[in-house]
């Protein structure tokens, strides 16, 4: 597999759980007072995925910089595993 495959297949899994993810979070059925944190992260996942994914499928697309892509492609898991554990560091 070479890395435009990689980087391309990356992105897909990260756009489903992009959607999965703001999808659970704008459509949680939580407290009213909890409700504006839930939308908090549905939007930081819509924007982590805005600024690491969307650059490595275009720069796959196009075929620049292919190591690049692919990082910015994995940095999207990445930065939701550590804001997800920053979270529950905060609220435990």
């Amino acid at each position: 597999m070479t890395l435009r495959t990689s980087t391309i297949f990356v992105c897909l899994l990260n756009a489903t759980a992009c959607i999965f993810l703001a999808f659970a979070s704008f459509m949680s059925g939580s407290d009213q007072a909890t409700k504006g944190l839930d939308e908090a992260a549905g939007y930081t996942v819509i924007g982590l995925f805005l600024i690491t994914s969307i650059p490595a499928l275009a720069l796959a697309f196009f075929g620049r910089a292919p190591k690049t892509a692919l990082i910015l492609a994995l940095a999207f898991p990445a930065a939701f595993v550590a804001l997800f554990v920053a979270a529950i560091v905060a609220f435990a």
